[in-house]
Parts: structure tokens; sequence; C-alpha cells
């Protein structure tokens, strides 16, 4: 064994020795729930969670991880915030009763559960098309943990019948499932956030400086990958076109990288229609006030489809794509249009058939089981709520 194979040996076995005794000296407060979202900001399933549970049960403390001191300012008075990997986050790791996910956040460092203590897993995609199990990814270190949250997970959300295998197939396969729905999906099916933010068509336009009556539509790939070569870029401004042709009134597109991305670089708002829609921090929100939707494989445009709001799926690199990552059913099966070139996506917003998209919708959501009804985030705060006490949610 060589210097540097010792020295990093010794620092696993110091900070296990650390991990066992921060574990064993801090005590498990029953009325503390810490969350943890992948985006490391105050979005996605917790944050309609942590919400619904606040103004169910006051008197339980909502803790949340942040990933640096600035997201501290985002998170509402009734939230307390802890940096992730410092001290204050093992304590608040150790020191929470229910531990809520929306990925394979609290395994990045090997924590281990108190007896008493759960784990619960929201994950972050619906009826996505991505395949997520570990035959599609090459990252073995993302595997690992994959496999880590599996096993630590008490039990995981979810908002269909396919979504359940999904789940089977990949990390979770003996995980207890509790078909809820997705909490983040309320807003997008009740068409409004009755707690506490009032018209979201206004917020987000106020937000931008917009109109009242502009017209939006969200652009928003997935994570950008090494391609074997190059793909024809989405023209926002031939959309813009399109869509003004089409359905009239004044556009703006908001462009949205996936958090991944926007993590090195910005968006590039050289035209004075195209809006960073990374500023804004709840796509969920923006799904709402938006009029129209496109992006290439992400899975937040089927969260979108429960609005049955037009959108188109722009994918130039559909056939290596499908070879490197797969799908778990086919792109042709889903009832957003296709665009393999920019080309193609002006025929399709011209022809786009409303009432024909709407019955392929139904027929999307009935095929894959979907439960979600607008009261996920409801079911979700109660569960927490008995975990609390130590009562199990029945599982169906």
């Amino acid at each position: 064994m060589n210097f540097k194979e010792f020295k990093e040996k010794s620092k696993k076995r110091l900070l296990a020795y650390w991990y066992r005794t921060m574990r064993n000296s801090i005590p498990m407060d029953n009325n503390t729930v810490l969350f943890f979202t992948f985006q490391g900001k105050y979005t996605c399933n917790p944050k309609y969670i942590c919400r619904r549970l606040h103004e169910a049960a006051p008197e339980i403390r909502c803790v949340w991880v942040v990933m640096s001191e600035d997201e501290r300012a985002e998170f509402p008075d009734f939230t307390s915030t802890v940096l992730f990997g410092s001290s204050e986050y093992y304590r608040a790791v150790y020191g929470a009763k229910v531990l809520v996910d929306n990925g394979f956040n609290f395994v990045k460092q090997p924590v281990e559960k108190k007896k008493g203590q759960y784990y619960v897993e929201t994950m972050h995609g619906s009826l996505g098309i991505k395949r997520i199990d570990a035959s599609s990814n090459s990252n073995k270190k993302r595997n690992k943990i994959g496999v880590r949250c599996g096993e630590i997970s008490d039990y995981i959300i979810s908002n269909s019948d396919f979504e359940n295998d999904v789940y089977r197939s990949s990390f979770w396969e003996k995980t207890p499932i509790l078909m809820y729905g997705h909490a983040r999906n309320d807003i997008l099916i009740n068409g409004r956030d009755d707690v506490p933010d009032g018209d979201l068509n206004e917020k987000v336009r106020s937000f931008y400086g917009l109109p009242h009556d502009a017209k939006l539509a969200l652009y928003a790939p997935t994570f950008a990958r090494e391609a074997s070569k190059e793909f024809e870029e989405f023209d926002a401004g031939l959309l813009r076109d399109c869509l003004t042709e089409r359905f009239g009134g004044k556009w703006y597109i908001l462009k949205r990288l996936h958090p991944r991305d926007a993590r090195n670089r910005k968006v590039s708002a050289d035209s004075d229609f195209i809006l960073d829609g990374n500023l804004y921090t709840d796509i969920q929100e923006l799904m709402v006030a938006i009029d129209f939707a496109v992006t290439d494989y992400s899975s937040w445009i089927f969260d979108y489809v429960v609005t049955k709001k037009p959108g188109m799926i722009y994918a130039p690199d559909l056939e290596e794509y499908q070879n490197s990552t797969g799908f778990y059913y086919p792109i042709t099966s889903v009832p957003f249009p296709l665009a393999t070139d920019n080309s193609s996506v002006r025929e399709i917003i011209r022809d786009f058939d409303e009432e024909k998209y709407v019955d392929d919708v139904d027929k999307f959501l009935e095929g894959k089981g979907c439960v979600d009804d607008g009261r996920a985030s409801e079911r979700a705060a109660k569960m927490i709520i008995d975990l609390t006490k130590d009562r199990l949610p029945e599982i169906k």
C-alpha cells in the first residue's frame, strides 16, 4: 500500500468513526422532518408536502438542506435550513424523525438511519420515458448510490401503475409503495396554488415583467450529454413565429436548462422574447402559467400532461439517445407530437389538433394507471404526521 492509498483509507476510517459518533450522540426529535431535493432548493414534491404538513401540523419542525449559503434566503419563514456536509447537516440528519428525499440525496454520504427513523422517497419524475435503472446508466457511482437509496427507503411515493413498475425494476424492488399521487402535481390538476401564492398566471408574468395577457412557451430539455455528432439546435425564434401564427397573441419563450447544466452555464437571452426560465425556482408553477410546452426527453412534461395544455417533443438526436439510454415505452406512443428537426416544428404547430390531443392525453393517463387527483400533498402530509407518531401507513 502506497502513502496515497494509506491516507485515503485512514480518512475513510476517521469519517466512519465520526459518523458513528454523531449518530449515537445526537437525540432524535419526533417532531422534526428533514427535507432534501437534488436541486438544493425549495421545490419539487418535498416543497408541496412540506407546505401541506405545516398547514396541518404547525408544531412539526420543517428543516431543509441547502447546497450553498445563498440559498437559505429562498425558504419560507416557517422552515429552517442546514448546509449540506456541515456539522449542522449531520446533526439534522441524525436528529430528524423523518427524512424526505426526491432523489439519491441523503445517501451521497454514508449516513445510516437510526432505530425509529423513517426515510421517505418521493423521486422527481412521474410518467417519464427515460430509463433510470442501472442497466441504462454506465455511472457506477450513481448506480451504487441508487442501490443504497433503495435499501434504506422505508416508503416510496408513486402516481401510477407505470411508476410502480419503474421502481420495482430499478432500485426499490422491495420498498413499500404508497400510491398517493405526486404532491407537486396538485397545482397542475387544480389549476391554481391554494396555499399561499394565489394566481400563478399573474405571479409568473409579474416576475418577468410581462403584461397579464402575454403568451408563454417553456422550452426545457433534459441534461446535456456528449453526442457522437452534431444535431440541429432548437430554434426558439421559429417556435415563437409558429405559435403566433397558430394561436395569436404576443409570445415569449422561457428557456430553462436542466439543474445539472444550470450550475455551470446560463441561458443566452440574446433576444427580447427569450427569457431565462432558470431564474424562476419552481418549474411546477411555470407549468401552471405557460400556454405551450417543449422538451426532448425531460420528465417534467409528463407532469405537465395532466394540465391537458398543448405541448410537443423536439428530439433531433432521437436515434442516438434511444440507443444509448433507452425508453420505457415507444416515444411515438406519447400524446405529444414529435419533431426531429426544426422544419417539422412549423407543420406540427400549424396542424395542432387540440381536441385529438386532449383525447390522446386521456388515453395515455388511463393506460399508465395515473392516480393524480389534486390531493396527493394531503395524503403525504398525513402519512408523515403519522410516522412522527410511529403510526405506519396502510399499503394497498
